[in-house]
């Protein structure tokens, strides 16, 4: 539905995504994706530094009991993958090809890693989007599954820690729900690590990289009218107004009866009107 220029790097990350759901190779994706952040960003030698992490851990792993929860002691312990918990909402914490140098990260994008690391180590391990935590789900050989939290270490949780976690993010205003624990799929994890950086992007004034991130989003999911409109709004504030304008018309045209309906309306006056100017 959204129609804006793409650049070599956007069809880069298109290419990734448009694809069926278990088809997405989650690790290039989300290197793909930083690469409006880092234009030269070596996507196959990042890729090989991931495979070279799980062939060391495959060694750690081999006579393991519980080769899950030895994976999780050899990246975080031996190797001191952690939460970076006083520069939460850098940026950097977001992107994979980060998190492998700095060794921070964030609860989904350590998780990112641990997941890569423990499918190429034959661990099977699925992403779990608690509300505001995202931690990963280890099915056991004997089917039982346990839930592990790489932003806090690898620290093993049980079903009713990961109900305490979601009170305590939501001050005990959403009520626990079954599905929070069921695995997600690789589009879904892009996108949260897309939301991610878009807040904090935002939080931080820098609508250039907040609209690149919003792009981004547009292009896992064309048809989400409120990023057409915030997209709309951010190019509005770097000047594109042309293109501001023509997504915040499509916006409108798809949400006639918006709560904000009457305030985009007056905003698309203003710039179309200080576009004219410059006619």
């Amino acid at each position: 539905m959204a129609n804006f220029p793409l650049d070599a790097a956007l069809e880069g990350f298109a290419h990734e995504v448009n694809q069926p759901d278990a088809e997405i190779n989650l690790a290039r994706a989300a290197l793909v994706m930083g690469r409006f952040e880092y234009p030269d960003l070596d996507v196959s030698g990042y890729l090989n530094k991931i495979d070279r992490l799980a062939e060391s851990a495959g060694r750690v792993i081999q006579s393991a009991e519980l080769p899950s929860l030895m994976l999780a002691q050899f990246l975080f312990d031996t190797l001191g993958f952690a939460g970076n918990a006083r520069n939460y909402t850098d940026p950097r914490n977001s992107f994979l090809n980060e998190v492998l140098e700095r060794r921070l990260g964030i609860p989904i994008s350590l998780s990112v890693l641990f997941l890569e690391v423990a499918h190429r180590a034959g661990i099977h391990a699925d992403g779990v989007g608690l509300p505001g935590h995202f931690i990963v789900r280890v099915v056991l050989d004997t089917g039982q599954a346990i839930y592990l939290d790489p932003f806090h270490g690898g620290a093993v949780l049980s079903e009713e820690d990961c109900r305490e976690r979601v009170r305590a993010i939501t001050d005990g205003k959403l009520p626990f729900n079954e599905a929070f624990l069921n695995p997600v799929s690789a589009r879904y994890i892009l996108v949260r690590m897309l939301n991610n950086l878009k807040n904090f992007y935002a939080a931080a004034n820098d609508f250039y990289r907040a609209s690149k991130v919003v792009e981004r989003l547009l292009i896992v999911n064309p048809n989400d009218l409120t990023e057409v409109r915030n997209l709309g709004l951010l190019y509005g504030a770097l000047g594109r107004h042309r293109q501001a304008v023509a997504l915040l018309e499509t916006y409108l045209q798809g949400r006639p009866d918006a709560s904000d309906a009457a305030e985009v309306k007056k905003y698309i006056s203003s710039i179309s009107n200080a576009a004219s100017r410059w006619n």
